[in-house]
């Protein structure tokens, strides 16, 4: 696994509270918050894990700046082997 296809973004450990630094493949957290799938997060520091709250998780959308994540795709409607930027 190459170091682009991780992606790194804080998290507080829900125990202490302590802000560790979570890393994870770029192609599972993406395609979590594509398809509104949960995501478990980790917390070494008390061994904690847990599924990302709402909150937590518009935070790493804001991570990803992933506000076109949620934009229907021009193609999806029209002809698949047009491109988007036509």
């Amino acid at each position: 696994m190459s170091h682009d296809d991780l992606v790194r973004f804080s998290v507080s450990c829900p125990i202490c509270r302590t802000e560790v630094t979570a890393e994870y493949r770029r192609l599972d957290v993406v395609g979590a918050l594509l398809n509104d799938r949960p995501v478990r997060l980790h917390a070494p520091c008390c061994d904690k894990t847990w599924t990302a709250s709402y909150i937590e998780m518009q935070q790493i959308r804001a991570c990803f700046d992933t506000t076109r994540l949620d934009e229907p795709s021009r193609n999806r409607l029209g002809d698949p082997h047009k491109a988007l930027d036509d």
